[in-house]
């Protein structure tokens, strides 16, 4: 392979891998702290809060202590997409709640609907991973973390690697993806002609 056709095809290569689109890492840019905006339902206490450094969501579950609040209680972390994106992340969730994770399951929400992530039944922590969910511009993302009781214990989950990765790619990455395909179709025409 001689050093035009090398370069020919990097450049292709180049144009191609900025065409797949690049992720956004961690609560930062489209998705730091300002773009989220936080409901307590119900008259609960429970919070959400992304870190300084945009690297983890923090939710907790509504707890009243002493115990005069008997409501069912839901933190809801949100945000309205502006693009068609992947999104993934990881969790870590624990409850003191003396009913363990039934009184207290964490899950996500797409337009209002609800998908539990904890296992209920349980008084160990749990974790797990959501991998490639398929959104579209004017969705709601939601990070929810329920209370049935708001009394007995509270629930901690720690949202960590989240990416959102367009899924189709913006005008100037098509454009630079278009160059690179000209380019390398102009390299293999000239080669053709001699």
């Amino acid at each position: 392979m001689n050093f035009r056709t090398f370069a020919l095809s990097a450049t292709a290569l180049i144009g191609m891998t900025v065409m797949m689109g690049s992720a956004q890492a961690a609560f930062t840019g489209d998705y730091a702290a300002g773009q989220w905006t936080t409901y307590v339902v119900n008259g609960g206490n429970g919070t959400a809060a992304i870190s300084a450094d945009g690297a983890t969501l923090t939710l907790t579950s509504s707890n009243f202590e002493p115990f005069t609040n008997l409501i069912a209680s839901d933190v809801l972390h949100s945000i309205t997409l502006q693009k068609d994106v992947t999104v993934s992340f990881d969790w870590a969730y624990s409850t003191a709640d003396e009913n363990g994770s039934s009184g207290d399951p964490f899950g996500y929400s797409v337009n209002g609907v609800f998908t539990q992530l904890s296992q209920d039944g349980s008084y160990d922590a749990q974790s797990g991973s959501v991998a490639k969910l398929v959104l579209h511009s004017g969705d709601v993302l939601s990070f929810v973390a329920k209370s049935t009781d708001s009394i007995w214990g509270a629930s901690t989950t720690t949202v960590s690697g989240f990416t959102a990765t367009p899924a189709v790619p913006e005008p100037e990455s098509a454009a630079m993806a278009l160059v690179g395909l000209g380019v390398l179709v102009a390299g293999l025409r000239r080669r053709q002609v001699r």
